[in-house]
């Protein structure tokens, strides 16, 4: 869990730097941070790796298939959730005076950090949530939803 958790810490930092997405990075150098995407999976993958005792069949102790789904849904979950409240910490004074009004979704991330775009993000959806709704779906390609759900019950026939 432990490695799963710092793997995706590193992968999230290297999104963040080719996505331009600087709210999300732990440290505020762009290269310092891939740098340290890069790093804390390497350390991860050996840590892994290098261990011994690693592959014990679940009749003697080890983990069954379910156990290590959890607990990799787990680590990953906490890698995603550590990364949002650093990161918003770190980069606080991340706030925009004039925010883009046709801006959403993770382009927000490049100008203010995860925890004001969420509640930015909120007040519109509660102002008039049928016209953010619909502004979601109007960029998929025509019928793109009756198609979906139209393979979605012939699959399940």
């Amino acid at each position: 869990m432990i490695f799963v958790c710092g793997s995706t810490i590193g992968s999230i930092q290297i999104a963040s730097y080719f996505g331009n997405l600087r709210a999300l990075l732990i440290l505020r150098s762009r290269i310092a941070s891939i740098l340290f995407g890069l790093g804390i999976i390497a350390a991860s993958i050996s840590w892994f790796f290098l261990s011994e005792d690693r592959n014990i069949n679940d009749t003697v102790g080890g983990l069954d298939a379910n156990s290590q789904a959890v607990g990799f849904f787990v680590g990953a979950l906490i890698g995603t959730l550590l990364t949002l409240i650093i990161s918003s910490i770190i980069n606080f004074d991340l706030k925009p005076s004039n925010i883009n009004k046709n801006i959403g979704g993770l382009d927000l991330l490049r100008k203010q950090n995860y925890f004001l775009a969420i509640k930015d993000e909120y007040l519109v959806f509660r102002n008039d949530w049928k016209v953010y709704l619909t502004k979601q779906y109007t960029d998929l390609p025509k019928n793109i939803i009756h198609e979906l759900v139209k393979g979605i019950i012939v699959k399940f026939r």
